[in-house]
């Protein structure tokens, strides 16, 4: 079992009982005692946990889990759309873009293949299938198809992330707080954001406005870490970045909202 594999069980674990123990896991997993310490160790660090004597508990507030992907891709549509129109004003012609997967990532690509040619190294299955239809140059990553996300993860999918440099990462976290920065529910998709932010000259995030001060199970970054942010929420409900710099858009109505109102 990889480690993002035990970490992620070590995950569900929290959340279903609040705590887990050293031994208890080292003999689940069938590995040393000290190999279960270096995972809660970092998992420490992305802050998805606390250690204490003989294990490790929750930290922070409880979490809720992120509701299904086909759920998640009709809810606040007309936001999802206005925030990829006007994060595609940020892309010059020519650019490489790493685009991890993500329902507002997925409505960025769709403004993207409407203003020309860059070339878009993708986990995303649908982002990869929509930009190789168009002018775009598109690369879908290797790795594990996950069964409930239309996205690759994995060793083999962070490994392919390393071989390549990229002019902007665009990422859609599950939360952006002022204190914890970027957050995502599951370790594995926080990994591979992580992996794509760390090889791109800047990051942009992508997040709409429920998702303005919410934080979720494990960090992706700090705020000193992002270069633009792009959202549909109001200045007065938002927070500045250290180096960084916020771009708002009024949302528009999607495609199936204005069939809803035609009919």
């Amino acid at each position: 079992m990889w480690s993002h594999e035990r970490q992620g069980k070590i995950l569900e674990m929290l959340v279903r009982d609040g705590k887990v123990m050293t031994n208890q896991l080292a003999d689940l997993f069938n590995v040393s005692r000290e190999t279960v310490r270096r995972d809660l160790l970092e998992m420490e660090e992305t802050g998805s946990l606390t250690r204490v004597h003989g294990g490790a508990i929750q930290s922070g507030p409880d979490i809720t889990p992120e509701a299904a992907f086909d759920i998640r891709r009709s809810a606040d549509a007309s936001a999802k759309d206005a925030i990829g129109e006007a994060a595609c004003a940020l892309i010059e012609p020519g650019m490489t873009l790493m685009i991890d997967t993500g329902t507002t990532t997925l409505a960025f690509a769709h403004a993207l293949v409407r203003r020309g040619p860059v070339r878009i190294i993708t986990n995303s299955i649908e982002i990869a299938q929509l930009t190789a239809a168009s002018d775009c140059e598109t690369l879908l990553l290797g790795g594990r198809p996950h069964r409930e996300v239309p996205g690759t993860f994995g060793e083999m999918t962070l490994s392919e992330v390393d071989r390549f440099l990229a002019d902007m990462a665009i990422i859609s976290p599950v939360g952006l707080h002022p204190h914890r920065g970027a957050t995502d529910y599951e370790l594995h998709e926080a990994e591979l954001a992580r992996a794509m932010m760390r090889r791109a000259k800047s990051r942009m995030i992508l997040c709409h406005s429920a998702k303005i001060g919410a934080e979720s199970r494990v960090a992706i970054c700090g705020l000193d870490e992002i270069d633009h942010v792009v959202t549909d929420a109001r200045p007065n409900e938002v927070f500045s970045l250290p180096r960084g710099q916020m771009h708002f858009t009024e949302p528009r109505l999607s495609v199936a909202d204005r069939s809803m109102l035609q009919r």
